[in-house]
């Protein structure tokens, strides 16, 4: 066979393949090129290279670029019809605007070389991104024009699309490494950083450049360092990971307490070339673990008994408080139900104090009584407060129990003590009382003065008994306004003013002035008359000291002329009542009703805890 093409002039496509075959059983006389016998030998020369080579390859030869190609160059056509001898641009029609520049530079005589050229190709009949690399050169004849253009391809696509799938990957990773809230670094054996991400930075409180010039231990607290250095030449001489929980120092000198994850990188030979840590701010953690140990310290040492339960009633915690109020320790109280300090007859309080505390309510200073270890009642003042989860929901209570044995037995004795007081100067009022009847017994008008005598020591006695409800510690100036008109109608008073507690001396003297104003009001004043009316008005102005403006006004009732003299009751309004508040007293007989005026400063000798109108 290659004898005969010899013979032929066909020597040039020996070993030409399918398409060396192809080319030599066609009659090219009709095309551009002319009889095969005839073709240049410029033309025979490039193209037996072209059928020989391995790597797709083509000409397009003379002014209509007749196309020749090698095996290699036919998948490329994919499904089109036969291109062996068509013109270039027809063949490659929807590539000819991309390609047709590169052709006639060849052409021109320019070698036109370029890697990964994107081309959008028909190859299987549906477009389809491909890349190439290729080569195109002019083809020099015989005369030393250019005949045609040698193109070498090499189809690029698979590593391309490769390359975009490892950038992508690369720019996940990337974005991963800079946004994640965790720092990450990398530092070589020494310690020295060469890689860090933006969280590790704002932790540290230093640039990336800055960081890439330091060490590890350039950060770390000097206190910690002792205990980071060894594990971190562990980690290079071994490749152990570790773990530690630590402090830096950040730029601004501050320290920050951080998690440490801490690996080695290896070389594909399994050598230690880095060291990679994780890095987590556990600054609020600790923060919290302060905080909590604190509490715990709080809790032991108190002197009140502090424990916990579920909602079951089951004891979580117990401090040393407990085991002093309750007498039972620890261990024997953990786990164990609440209710074994209570007595038989309050079993079902407990019930009801967890109904309370599932509904996220609290029990403030609740009186009771519990049961110590040794059988003895203990009664104590009890709060209790919700436990809740990290989700917010009730899972259980906290108790604080103080023991309040000895006051309520003091309140007991104080109890006895001032009613046995009461009993005495409920005596002396009496005595004085039988002295006076004796006295005014045979005086002119003796029934008149011993009756507003024994009144106003009934008013005193009254004061007093108002006084010792509460313990002899003062009285509410609203309190003392209704102990004296209580034998009054009270629809014929009108009474406004904010709370304020008096002092016990002020209270008895305000006592004895209300009740000569009222006694006055029903003998000559407003109340002896049915449309009468009293309006009995204060009120406390703030400053320091408050200052306090009290106000009794009479109307409706008979027309009022000032006394031809000044009674005792009078005296006693104006004189005793202004010593008692330091302050300025004023009766004024208005023909329209008698107006009482009190003005004085509030201090800790007259009232005290006075709050605003309501």
């Amino acid at each position: 066979m290659p004898a005969n093409l010899l013979a032929t002039g066909k020597g040039f496509l020996i070993g030409g393949g399918t398409m060396g075959a192809r080319i030599r059983a066609r009659d090219w006389t009709a095309t551009p090129l002319g009889p095969l016998e005839a073709w240049p030998q410029s033309l025979r020369t490039a193209l037996s290279m072209v059928l020989n080579a391995k790597f797709p390859a083509c000409i397009a030869w003379g002014s209509d670029l007749t196309l020749l190609y090698n095996d290699a160059y036919q998948p490329i056509l994919g499904v089109r019809p036969d291109a062996l001898g068509r013109p270039f641009p027809e063949v490659w029609s929807e590539l000819w605007p991309a390609l047709g520049p590169i052709l006639h530079r060849a052409l021109d005589g320019e070698t036109a070389y370029d890697e990964n050229m994107p081309l959008t190709m028909q190859r299987t009949g549906s477009p389809e991104d491909t890349w190439w690399s290729y080569s195109c050169s002019p083809i020099r004849d015989e005369t030393g024009g250019i005949g045609g253009v040698l193109c070498l391809l090499y189809e690029t696509t698979a590593e391309v699309k490769a390359r975009v799938v490892v950038q992508a990957e690369k720019e996940r990773l990337r974005s991963i490494f800079e946004q994640t809230a965790a720092g990450i670094a990398q530092c070589d054996l020494t310690g020295r950083y060469t890689l860090v991400n933006q969280r590790i930075c704002d932790i540290l409180g230093y640039s990336e450049a800055e960081l890439l010039g330091m060490r590890i231990q350039d950060v770390t607290h000097p206190d910690d360092w002792s205990r980071n250095l060894p594990l971190f030449q562990q980690a290079v001489e071994d490749g152990a990971s570790f773990v530690i929980e630590k402090r830096y120092v950040r730029k601004d000198g501050s320290s920050v307490w951080v998690n440490n994850s801490v690996s080695p990188l290896r070389d594909p030979a399994g050598r230690v070339q880095q060291i990679t840590a994780i890095t987590t701010d556990i600054m609020e953690r600790k923060r919290a673990e302060e905080g909590e140990r604190r509490l715990a310290a709080i809790i032991e040492s108190s002197e009140d008994a502090i424990l916990s339960i579920d909602l079951n009633g089951i004891v979580t915690s117990w401090n040393k408080g407990a085991e002093r109020l309750y007498g039972y320790q620890t261990a024997e109280m953990i786990g164990q139900p609440v209710t074994i300090l209570l007595p038989k007859d309050r079993q079902d309080e407990e019930m009801s104090i967890l109904e309370r505390i599932s509904q996220d309510e609290h029990v403030h200073h609740y009186e009771t009584v519990r049961q110590h270890e040794n059988g003895s009642l203990v009664e104590i003042s009890l709060t209790v407060s919700p436990i809740r989860d990290a989700h917010g929901k009730v899972i259980g209570a906290s108790k604080v129990a103080r023991d309040i044995t000895e006051r309520r037995r003091a309140e007991r004795l104080q109890g006895i003590l001032m009613h046995e007081l009461n009993h005495r100067i409920k005596n002396t009022l009496a005595m004085v009382q039988a002295i006076a009847r004796q006295t005014f017994r045979d005086s002119e008008g003796h029934s008149i003065v011993r009756e507003t005598f024994e009144a106003r020591l009934l008013a005193l006695s009254n004061a007093h008994d108002l006084l010792t409800r509460e313990k002899w510690d003062g009285a509410e100036l609203s309190e003392v306004i209704a102990n004296v008109l209580a034998p009054y109608q009270r629809e014929r008073f009108e009474i406004n003013g904010p709370e304020l507690r008096l002092t016990t001396r002020v209270a008895l003297a305000l006592t004895l002035a209300l009740h000569e104003l009222a006694t006055n009001a029903a003998k000559y004043g407003a109340l002896s008359a049915p449309a009468g009316r009293v309006a009995i008005t204060w009120a406390v102005r703030p400053g320091d000291p408050p200052h306090l403006t009290f106000r009794w006004q009479e109307r409706g009732g008979p027309l009022v002329s000032p006394p031809a003299r000044t009674g005792f009751g009078s005296r006693l309004i104006e004189r005793s009542l202004a010593a008692e508040l330091g302050g300025k007293v004023q009766i004024t007989y208005d023909p329209a009703g008698v107006v009482c005026e009190v003005s004085a400063n509030l201090t800790d000798e007259t009232g005290t805890n006075a709050k605003d109108d309501a």
